[in-house]
């Protein structure tokens, strides 16, 4: 099973991102259906690794959800060989509390995790290796436009263990548990 906990964006926010996609004209839109954003990916893991996982989710006391507020656009990879364009997020305390305590609980379980630094972000494209000089020039045309962008902030009140299956086209994303203040067991 491919597995990440991320916190699933408000559907006014997907709405928002939908209408920045539509502009950028280059790339692979990530569907509304698949944006989120990650607090810890774990890669491949057992069934049992994720019952454990989600065992070790429901214990924790999330406190107050973070107030999550997305900005500014960045482009992972380099100029030259663009991998994915992201929209930013601002820092919050309690974002990286709530991240803190996803790799807690997965470490608590035994599960080993790369070591990363936590960059906080929404994935709105990825880009095919070797784009031309056609794309790359649409891309930063875009980020010129829309590189300050900023959305309405919002509160996160839950976070969700993920199952993602690749297949043909985009990943296919299901919620196996939610998690959070608001989430009654």
């Amino acid at each position: 099973m491919r597995i990440f906990v991320a916190i699933e964006l408000p559907e006014a926010i997907c709405e928002a991102i939908a209408v920045l996609q539509a502009q950028l004209g280059v790339g692979r839109i990530v569907q509304p259906d698949n944006l989120h954003l990650t607090l810890a990916f774990l890669g491949e893991i057992e069934p049992f690794e994720a019952e454990q996982l989600h065992e070790a989710l429901e214990g924790v006391d999330w406190g107050p959800g973070p107030q999550v507020a997305l900005a500014g656009l960045e482009v992972f990879g380099s100029a030259e060989r663009p991998e994915a364009l992201v929209l930013g997020v601002r820092a919050d305390r309690e974002l990286t509390r709530w991240h803190n305590a996803v790799l807690g609980a997965a470490r608590a379980v035994g599960l080993v995790l790369a070591r990363r630094r936590f960059r906080p972000h929404v994935t709105l494209a990825r880009f095919r290796k070797g784009a031309g000089p056609g794309e790359l020039a649409r891309l930063g045309q875009f980020l010129s436009a829309q590189g300050d962008v900023a959305l309405s902030p919002f509160h996160a009140d839950r976070l969700a263990m993920v199952r993602s299956t690749l297949g043909q086209g985009a990943p296919r994303h299901e919620v196996l548990a939610q998690y959070g203040p608001d989430v009654r067991i």
